[in-house]
């Protein structure tokens, strides 16, 4: 069975825009989140003088499986997104 194509949009919030007990679990988020990706990188990392010149690794981790492929290396740099503070987002979703 297909998977239904989801109708969110999606919109970045600045986090410093949250009340007082939603910014704490934030921050508690993110400073595990930050460890997280730091031993996700090293482990990462750890295999990049096995690529082939010119490849990389890439890994995914869906459903708690380790998965990798060795892929092109023709990353290219991240686009800044824009950010609202969580009264603009919410006064912009009451108003449609």
């Amino acid at each position: 069975m297909a998977k239904a194509k989801s109708d969110a949009v999606w919109t970045e919030i600045d986090p410093t825009t949250l009340p007082t007990e939603q910014m704490q679990k934030y921050v508690e988020y993110k400073r595990a989140y930050t460890a997280m990706k730091a031993a996700r990188l090293a482990f990462e990392d750890s295999f990049a003088p096995a690529a082939p010149a010119g490849k990389r690794f890439v890994f995914g981790y869906n459903f708690g499986k380790l998965s990798m492929a060795i892929v092109d290396d023709d990353r290219k740099p991240a686009q800044p997104k824009a950010t609202l503070s969580l009264q603009d987002y919410l006064a912009r979703e009451a108003g449609r």
